[in-house]
């Protein structure tokens, strides 16, 4: 099945009910983590970079190995440029291979925001790439509760900017916030619902980590297909290091690059047990 478009794997998701996890990896460890998980499960996946890892990482290599690993396995992979910002971020992950972008405009006014992802799915589409938007704040929250309806995104914004743009996913402000987990997340699935029936495309959560069991099932039911978790990967494993350098300082690299790829294994198996996936990439 190997390499596929976004749009490819989140339309089936939309039809069949499911959301398909969208995994930020950085190293060798997490993206054979998250891709075996995939395959054992046997589940659609999504693997990402950031554009702002662009600095940390020597991408041109890692993003080689990406597109290696998802056109030999199993399971359908869609490779994403997660949070674009710039014209030059996204033509470098095209040039790559990745078959999707994302353009996130949230932070520009809702005009400028729509031009600029009309243009970025202009280019990318004549190209067969997919285009996920972004739409509301979904910012990082120290405090939670100020989170208000100011910052969810409206079902008459919505329809305008997908009608406009041709974006093929939306990441959607429904009370959910990018980073580390700070305590309960308010999702309004009011407001999701309504963006659902409203938007023939797939929607997508941002900061979709340590959700309540109950929090995924009622996303995806009120049209949630994706569920990004990033921050979350690298908390793991960090948490992982730290736990077996507790118990042993001495503990060599080698090993630790083990402890480490079996701790993101763990935490990614989990998140696909709730995203209500598993076992779809074989009918697919």
């Amino acid at each position: 099945m190997a390499l596929v478009t976004l749009r490819e794997v989140l339309q089936d998701a939309r039809k069949r009910k499911y959301a398909v996890g969208g995994f930020n990896v950085f190293n060798f460890e997490t993206l054979g983590a998250v891709v075996e998980v995939a395959e054992e499960l046997k589940t659609p996946l999504v693997v990402g970079i950031p554009e702002r890892l662009f600095k940390f990482v020597d991408v041109d290599t890692l993003s080689a190995a990406m597109v290696r690993v998802a056109k030999r396995a199993h399971v359908p992979i869609a490779l994403h440029l997660d949070h674009g910002y710039t014209r030059d971020g996204i033509m470098k992950a095209i040039h790559w291979g990745f078959t999707s972008v994302m353009f996130d405009g949230s932070s520009l006014s809702f005009a400028d925001n729509l031009n600029r992802t009309k243009e970025i799915c202009r280019i990318a589409h004549s190209l067969g790439v997919s285009v996920e938007g972004e739409l509301g704040y979904i910012g990082s929250c120290s405090n939670i509760e100020a989170i208000s309806d100011e910052h969810l995104v409206t079902a008459d914004a919505a329809a305008e900017f997908v009608d406009r743009t041709e974006v093929d996913a939306l990441a959607v402000a429904i009370g959910n916030h990018h980073g580390a987990y700070r305590g309960r997340t308010m999702l309004n699935f009011s407001r999701l619902n309504e963006l659902s029936s409203t938007i023939d495309i797939p929607l997508v959560m941002h900061g979709g980590a340590k959700l309540a069991a109950a929090d995924y099932r009622n996303s995806i039911s009120s049209g949630i297909s994706k569920v990004n978790i990033a921050t979350d990967m690298s908390l793991t494993a960090a948490e992982k290091l730290k736990s077996e350098l507790s118990k042993k300082a001495t503990s060599n690299y080698i090993h630790l690059m083990s402890v480490v790829k079996k701790g993101v294994k763990d935490s990614a198996r989990s998140y696909m047990l709730n995203f209500d996936c598993i076992l779809k990439a074989a009918a697919m």
